[in-house]
């Protein structure tokens, strides 16, 4: 859970989008809430918030379609 309220902290930072703090499950793409440019400082936020090396093309955009999905990414990266 820790994980998933730092995660949530960052993206509401990076996307402005306080209604993510009452719908979490809120899908980012399909609503406009991140775009690409969101999308590319969110994945260096990530990188260095929690040491991790996200590659892009290794990732679905799938996995940015909500804070659960992104944390879930983030969970498996910090494992190993």
């Amino acid at each position: 859970m820790e994980n998933f309220n730092r995660v949530l902290q960052i993206v509401i930072e990076e996307t402005g989008c306080e209604e993510l703090r009452n719908n979490p499950d809120m899908d980012l793409i399909s609503n406009d809430i991140i775009d690409s440019l969101a999308f590319i400082n969110l994945i260096d936020i990530l990188d260095m918030e929690f040491s991790i090396d996200i590659q892009p093309t290794q990732v679905t955009s799938d996995t940015w379609r909500t804070v659960a999905k992104i944390t879930e990414m983030v969970n498996e990266l910090t494992k190993k």
